[in-house]
């Protein structure tokens, strides 16, 4: 095979090699920020939880201070009544009485409902709180296998870089574009065998020509099809025989 296509072969599997490890790198970062952001989220939802939690109980406070007050006025109308000698100030008196026992009634119809409201809130919040503590123990772990996954990956796409990087500078920088351009743009198979007549990558049904300089592998052989690089694999050839 000529010397040029071993090395595009070779520098293939080493950048394909590269790519998958930079994949598998790039990768750590999305899911810690995922890991992070639902996190956070699970955060907001348990202080938005707290925040209608409180906001029910303040509104529980008025309303259990609105009857104390409401029942200390009626109280005092009540004594008021033992005082009064004119019955139209004592019907005035006890029409006033009449509203305050209304509207004490309605605040009590009001405290039974904020405080069934703030139960609800309640168990919601530390729902939200259990959920968020449980997570974070849980995700720590992940977290912590992220970070030594990555130190370890980072040490492998440097030296993977390393090796393609020692392969390119052997090949010719105008080949070498050539090569580039079909591997990034044909997903990472820029070499392609032509064994059994076709372009083992769009299957394309290759010119007798072609074959020919193929199975010589003196020079550089292209698909008409989609502009990979050819060469003839005479070990698939051998394993063809050994199976007759």
């Amino acid at each position: 095979m000529d010397p040029r296509l071993c090395s595009l072969l070779e520098l293939q599997r080493a950048l394909s090699a590269q790519r998958e490890l930079e994949k598998e790198y790039q990768e750590i970062p999305r899911r810690r920020q995922e890991i992070l952001t639902y996190l956070n989220n699970l955060k907001e939802e348990a202080l938005r939880a707290e925040e209608r939690y409180k906001k029910y109980e303040v509104e529980q406070r008025t309303v259990e201070l609105e009857i104390q007050e409401g029942q200390s006025a009626r109280v005092k109308k009540e004594a008021q009544l033992l005082t009064i000698k004119n019955n139209k100030e004592y019907q005035a008196t006890l029409a006033e009485i009449e509203s305050l026992d209304r509207r004490n009634a309605r605040s009590e119809e009001r405290l039974i409902e904020v405080m069934e409201r703030v139960e609800k809130e309640r168990k919601l919040f530390e729902e939200k709180r259990k959920e968020r503590e449980e997570r974070e123990i849980s995700f720590q772990s992940e977290l912590q296998e992220l970070e030594i996954r990555e130190q370890g990956l980072g040490a492998r796409v440097d030296e993977a870089r390393k090796v393609t990087e020692k392969l390119r500078i052997t090949i010719q920088p105008e080949l070498y574009n050539r090569f580039i351009r079909v591997f990034n743009g044909k997903q990472g198979v820029a070499v392609a065998t032509a064994n059994g007549n076709h372009c083992s990558a769009c299957n394309i049904r290759l010119t007798p020509r072609l074959v020919q300089l193929a199975k010589r592998g003196q020079d550089i052989v292209v698909c008409e099809g989609c502009q990979r690089f050819l060469y003839w694999d005479h070990s698939l050839d051998e394993d063809h025989l050994s199976t007759l």
